[in-house]
């Protein structure tokens, strides 16, 4: 293995490079939510199959070092959780199989990372695959995009896709690249990996990062004027980010995106986001509920009352073994972060559900607040509770009846306010 600035080389022969534990947390959130993204879709057990297309953007050469033993990169973990998830929906049938019909897409334009895969594929028991199921692109993917985009159209059964691009820095992908996956291919899903602060280090009001942000889809969206100004003061980074997040929403045309920070280990670390872009409800939920998972630290600099969830590796205990850092146990993370969530939700949703007299329907609420938190399905229920619980808040069902609690309520109930003036809004 070699490295060319931040970007490994794989080479036949020599040791896969090291896998760092911001990317291994990375690899396991793929891992988690494609397995989930697939039990979602065969939810209903008379579905036989599901056409899938998965792509990999970034593909790298397949294997990692991970201690003193091998882990599998994305291409190999993508293969092998449509194995275990098709295996999981049979594991109790007799007679008919139910399929995950996946079509892998990977692209590596390294020529030694390339040959690396396709060796590491073929040792793997994959071979037999390559250029029917599995199709290799020595190329960008800006370049093979469109073409791979045309395969998922024609592995027709509702073109489902997703599509990760795990990008080095944050310029590799262009936003209007990302808006014609979804414009072309009504089923796409897509991880982007884009590090901001990469970006936000060396922004200026330039002709040289004009260039960048104009190249890449993000330029209208920032406020060039303000940037030295917002730079002087102690908070630039999070009014900066929120224009770049709003921007790489608005201009990729997804209809929902959530964020999940990536801190890497180290004394000044760079953090990036693995942006989750869909066009699909349950999609954003799915995603936020595997953050929630792997979350070990939050932050609110992208809205105020809202938070952002991630991971930082100084703050975990594999990472660190240091037992006194704050986060460092699942639990005492998901409880601040999940109290602080359902705190912020109690005062804001029963203010929306009351600018709503003639009631708000559930999926409507959850769609208009799900690129605005973090907070999960669940999360919006249990918020909800002391609401319903009250009677401040009626939760009414499809046919007639009221719901008793929060955590009851179901996606065609209907919210409306109590007739009488709300304890919540602050009112007599």
């Amino acid at each position: 293995m070699t490295k060319t600035g931040d970007k490994w080389q794989w080479i036949i022969g020599d040791a896969p490079p090291p896998l760092d534990p911001h990317s291994k947390v990375k690899h396991q959130l793929v891992r988690d939510y494609l397995y989930k993204y697939i039990g979602v879709l065969m939810a209903n057990e008379k579905i036989p199959r599901l056409k899938l297309t998965l792509v990999d953007g970034f593909a790298g050469g397949g294997l990692y070092t991970d201690g003193n033993g091998i882990a599998p990169g994305s291409p190999l973990i993508m293969l092998q959780t449509v194995k275990e998830a098709e295996a999981y929906l049979n594991a109790t049938r007799t007679q008919t199989r139910r399929a995950v019909e996946a079509q892998y897409h990977f692209v590596e334009p390294n020529p030694s990372s390339f040959e690396y895969l396709t060796h590491t594929l073929k040792a793997e028991n994959y071979g037999h695959l390559i250029d029917n199921d599995i199709r290799l692109y020595k190329n960008k993917f800006e370049s093979v995009c469109a073409d791979i985009t045309a395969a998922g159209v024609s592995h027709q059964g509702g073109q489902r896709a997703i599509f990760l691009l795990d990008q080095y820095a944050y310029n590799d992908i262009a936003m209007p690249t990302v808006r014609n996956i979804f414009q072309n291919l009504k089923g796409a899903e897509v991880i982007l990996t884009f590090n901001v602060d990469s970006l936000l280090t060396f922004l200026t009001d330039s002709k040289q990062f004009h260039s960048i942000t104009q190249k890449i889809g993000l330029e209208h969206y920032i406020n060039w004027q303000d940037i030295a100004r917002l730079k002087a003061g102690s908070h630039w980074r999070q009014m900066i980010q929120r224009q770049i997040s709003h921007g790489i929403w608005k201009a990729s045309g997804a209809r929902f995106m959530t964020l999940f920070f990536v801190t890497p280990k180290g004394n000044r670390p760079w953090s990036y986001w693995l942006v989750h872009l869909s066009n699909a409800y349950r999609a954003n939920d799915v995603m936020k509920t595997v953050h929630w998972e792997h979350g070990n630290s939050f932050g609110h600099s992208l809205d105020g009352g809202f938070f952002e969830i991630g991971y930082e590796a100084n703050k975990d205990i594999d990472v660190t073994s240091q037992s006194e850092m704050n986060f460092t146990e699942t639990r005492a993370f998901d409880d601040t972060l999940r109290s602080k969530s359902v705190e912020t939700l109690q005062d804001l949703l029963p203010r929306m559900i009351y600018s709503n007299p003639k009631g708000l329907l559930f999926n409507d609420l959850m769609s208009q607040i799900a690129n605005q938190t973090t907070a999960t399905e669940k999360i919006v229920k249990e918020s909800l509770h002391v609401g319903v619980a009250s009677k401040e808040v009626q939760a009414v069902i499809e046919g007639g009846g009221l719901r008793a609690k929060g955590s009851s309520i179901h996606g065609t109930d209907i919210l409306i306010p109590h007739r009488q003036r709300s304890i919540f809004l602050g009112h007599l």
